[in-house]
Parts: C-alpha cells; structure tokens; sequence
C-alpha cells in the first residue's frame, strides 16, 4: 500500500481510490499491543495529490481483530468499523500549525501506518466473555467488575463507627 508521487500525476484527477482487503498476522507492532492479529481488514477511500506538494487520505476501515479475553486469555474476535484521515507531504513545510502532516520520504507514501494506528485505537482495553458468575476468586479475594451494581460490604473494623452522629449541622 505504497504509492509513489509518479502514480498520483499519473492518476485520473491525481486521485488514487482503495477497495482492498488485507491481514496483519504477525507484525512487530503486534507484540507491544492487546491485539494479537488482524485477520482481515477492508479499506475503502481516496488518496488525492493537490498536485504540489500534499496527499490527503479519507479511508474507510472495517473488518475483524483477535484480542485476548482479560480473564480466561482466550482468543476473542472484534469486529470494528471506523474511518481515517491524514495529510501527507512530498516536502517539509516550516510551519504546518496545529495540523499534523506527515512528511514522506523517498517520494513514497505508505498507508500501512495509518491502516494499523486506525485499527489499533479501535482495540477495547479490556474485554471478557466469562459470566461474572465464573470471575476468578480465592481465600479473601475475588475479582469484580466495575459494573456490578453491588456495593462492598462495610468493614467490620468500620462498622461502629456509623453509629456515631456528628454535629455539623449548626
């Protein structure tokens, strides 16, 4: 998914257009995130040369990731559909403001990146399948979720202390 300034003069309307599906199975990226590979990925957009000096992308990206369940470590499927755009540039620009433009190198602009950061803010933290009713526990502990409704039980070291009234009330 590389395109050199040559194929955007060369395109019609400097406009090149993606429909392709790709996977991501083993990639050193991988290895420092919760996803474990990306079986499939369709991208669907635009890259359009404004003829001088900047492309810019509107991608659209959906497909499938493999997480690792929180609890059990189990493989997950997550099905994930979201969009990207960059601005990439043939040649530094002194002040490019609060926008972020990524400068090329070679003349070649590769969308790799850009598929992959996409995806990889699309990845849950956390995710489980296991019923709450099978969390993992043991003697004085047991693993909770931040949605369960209940509230912990008060401290019987505590406890006395709530018959005491206070008067703030003055």
């Amino acid at each position: 998914m590389r395109y050199t300034k040559n194929d955007f003069l060369n395109a019609e309307n400097k406009t090149i257009t993606i429909d392709e599906w790709i996977a991501i199975e083993e990639n050193d990226l991988l290895h420092h995130t919760q996803v474990k590979s990306i079986p499939e990925v369709h991208i669907v957009g635009t890259l359009q040369f404004d003829g001088n000096t900047l492309v810019f992308s509107n991608l659209e990206l959906d497909g499938v990731m493999i997480v690792l369940d929180s609890i059990s470590l189990e493989d997950i499927e997550v099905a994930f559909d979201t969009t990207s755009q960059e601005t990439y540039s043939f040649k530094p620009l002194e002040d490019n403001g609060d926008e972020d433009i990524i400068v090329v190198k070679k003349d070649i602009v590769d969308i790799k990146p850009e598929i992959f950061q996409a995806i990889l803010y699309e990845a849950p933290m956390s995710i489980t399948r296991v019923p709450r009713d099978q969390y993992p526990k043991g003697d004085g502990w047991q693993l909770i979720s931040d949605q369960d409704p209940k509230e912990a039980p008060i401290d019987p070291r505590w406890e006395k202390l709530s018959e005491f009234k206070l008067d703030d009330e003055d």
